[in-house]
């Protein structure tokens, strides 16, 4: 009998100290955040405007995960409208020396060879709880005739449903930000980088009478701060609104006049998805999971509902 109580005594004490510890490390557990671009809806909507229009049927939109930086480790979500992509491309000398080499299948080739244009847009994936002064929009032209147009004044950036008029960073920000904005011009096999935020952003210092850097687009702390909390130990992703950037963007033949242009209003979505570390020893997830201050007995009559 006294071997019984000591027994259970002892559970009791430990089943305490998980639950302080567990109690401790819930709130030492921090929030990531994880930016993700709606692909679904970019790819239909480009690929939808793309085939109403005659002059631009020609290109196909569809999502890609391009390499980036040196040893091409790193991935980047991005856009690419592909021309002719179901037509079969001559393979010369080079082509077959550059598959060899890369060791490259027949269908890795004929994607290489097939003229696009990549536009992606940063920050993506994950990301430190920091503020975002721009985004920034990269467009690569790799096409032999095909001049690429960028409207910033006819692009825009929508935050908590309101849109925004777009403004590219120059070296010298103009006073007046309400004057018409140069269109950015990617010719063939150029690859052009702009950093963007919205117009409100800006602010003219009354002494200098220059505009200088914007306030950030976002703050990632503070967005993660006026959300809804992750519960650390549920399995159901917590993703909110992040800010879209409608792009506009012009397609046109070199030789062709500026009537022929064709205009795609190129949709990024963002949204962000919010994430907390998982303590790795499992009872201590178990503890959090039935007992920590998110957890339906922590919520319920008994405890008073400590958390809403």
């Amino acid at each position: 009998m006294m071997d019984t109580l000591l027994l259970t005594i002892y559970f009791i004490v430990v089943f305490y100290v998980l639950y302080k510890m567990a109690l401790g490390l819930e709130d030492k557990l921090e929030d990531k955040v994880v930016i993700l671009l709606d692909e679904k809806t970019l790819n239909q909507q480009t690929n939808d405007q793309l085939s109403f229009q005659k002059n631009a049927r020609r290109f196909s939109a569809r999502i890609k995960q391009v390499a980036l930086g040196k040893e091409k480790k790193v991935k980047h979500t991005a856009l690419q409208l592909v021309a002719d992509p179901d037509k079969l491309m001559p393979i010369g000398p080079e082509a077959l020396l550059l598959q060899e080499k890369m060791k490259m299948s027949d269908e890795a080739l004929q994607e290489y060879l097939h003229e696009k244009i990549t536009i992606r847009v940063s920050p993506i994936n994950k990301q430190k709880l920091k503020p975002v002064v721009y985004l920034g929009v990269t467009v690569d032209n790799d096409t032999a005739n095909t001049l690429v147009t960028i409207n910033w004044d006819r692009s825009s950036i929508e935050m908590f449903g309101q849109g925004n008029r777009t403004v590219r960073s120059t070296a010298n920000m103009p006073i007046d930000l309400s004057q018409p904005q140069v269109l950015t011009v990617v010719n063939p096999g150029m690859v052009v980088s702009s950093n963007v935020t919205t117009e409100r952003k800006y602010n003219r210092d009354p002494e200098t009478n220059r505009v200088g850097m914007p306030e950030p687009l976002v703050d990632l702390k503070q967005r993660v701060e006026m959300s809804k909390m992750t519960n650390p130990t549920s399995d159901k992703a917590n993703i909110q609104p992040l800010y879209t950037l409608d792009l506009m963007l012009g397609l046109k033949g070199r030789t062709e006049t500026d009537t022929e242009l064709v205009n795609v209003l190129v949709p990024f979505i963002f949204k962000m998805k919010i994430e907390v570390d998982q303590p790795a020893f499992p009872p201590i997830r178990w503890m959090l999971r039935n007992f920590g201050s998110q957890s339906k007995i922590q919520n319920g009559w008994l405890w008073g509902g400590t958390r809403k």
